[in-house]
């Protein structure tokens, strides 16, 4: 039945602020939190009345948690790399569409940073993906990164890359440190430095400690240059839904 496929006709995409992208994240995205981007994209469509098209899938290209992860896994210098740190699509937006705004994004991120010529993504398994749509683009998987352990507050899974960044201060530490508090933690007490606070909330038994199997990791060169240095990377096969710690109870990947 074609009228499950998307129209591409009936739908925009294109760059989208950085705060229309964390209400989208904060509301629809299984770790609800947005990352240190470079660029937001977001798919529109379809039109529901003259003057409303609603925003239905956002992604976030993002600065890496290390650098060196884009030469690694890209063979490009860390300047000319992205993550795709964030990708969603609203479960009702038809079949396809996943490839079509993966594709898409990729166009308007060269567009609008054209110094980035590579990408690297994540699936997370522990959420019940593997990359499939990655490789439906024709992604290389690079394989595993390495397990670790990772907080639970409440149901949230609390990523790691928060984590470090309270604990070093950085940009955006802030709004992390009010974000577990909102989720029942007590808050810095006077005089107490953030990695002081982190470090006294495990005794309180507020955390659930969670052993994180580490992510898929894929590749996507987007310039012939990029390409070409990709293809002295080795790739390895990709994974299938067996490969799950678990059998996930929710919707398909993505």
């Amino acid at each position: 039945d074609t009228a499950t496929f998307i129209n591409p006709a009936r739908y925009n995409v294109e760059p989208i602020g950085y705060g229309q992208a964390s209400r989208f994240i904060a509301r629809h995205h299984y770790l609800h939190t947005m990352p240190a981007s470079q660029l937001c994209v977001g798919l529109f469509g379809p039109r529901t009345s003259p003057t409303h098209i609603p925003l239905v899938g956002v992604a976030v290209f993002a600065v890496p948690t290390t650098p060196n992860v884009i030469t690694a896994h890209s063979g490009v210098l860390p300047s000319q790399g992205t993550t795709l740190a964030r990708f969603i699509l609203l479960d009702e937006v038809p079949g396809n569409a996943e490839t079509h705004f993966l594709s898409r994004a990729f166009r308007t991120l060269r567009q609008s940073r054209p110094e980035i010529e590579a990408v690297v993504s994540y699936a997370d398994p522990h959420a019940g993906h593997i990359g499939h749509i990655y490789c439906a683009a024709s992604a290389a998987h690079r394989g595993k990164s390495k397990s670790r352990t990772l907080w639970s507050i409440g149901g949230t899974i609390i990523p790691g890359r928060t984590l470090t960044k309270i604990r070093k201060q950085e940009r955006g530490h802030q709004p992390a440190i009010d974000r577990i508090v909102s989720l029942g933690a007590e808050p810095p007490s006077h005089g107490q430095t953030p990695a002081e606070w982190l470090a006294s909330l495990p005794p309180t038994g507020i955390v659930t400690p969670i052993r994180h199997p580490g992510h898929y990791i894929y590749k996507f060169p987007l310039t012939r240059r990029a390409k070409a240095r990709s293809r002295q990377l080795p790739s390895v096969p990709s994974p299938t839904m067996s490969s799950l710690p678990f059998h996930p109870s929710t919707g398909p990947d993505r």
